[in-house]
């Protein structure tokens, strides 16, 4: 699934390029990052960590 409130694979990890880091939770493999021109708050996670690699990233815009 994509919408603009969803990116997946390498799309999502092209545009954490484009947010600043706000905090890092290792143990659930979770990046909380904020768009500094929107204010909004991105969420990048892995959702199959089961997969080889920890599956594909996904980011996804946090409700508010």
């Amino acid at each position: 699934m994509r919408s603009k409130n969803e990116y997946i694979g390498l799309e999502a990890l092209s545009r954490t390029k484009s947010l600043s880091k706000i905090k890092t939770e290792p143990d659930s493999w979770k990046t909380e990052y904020r768009d500094d021109a929107t204010g909004e708050t991105w969420i990048l996670d892995y959702p199959h960590s089961e997969e080889h690699g920890g599956g594909s990233p996904r980011l996804r815009r946090k409700p508010r």
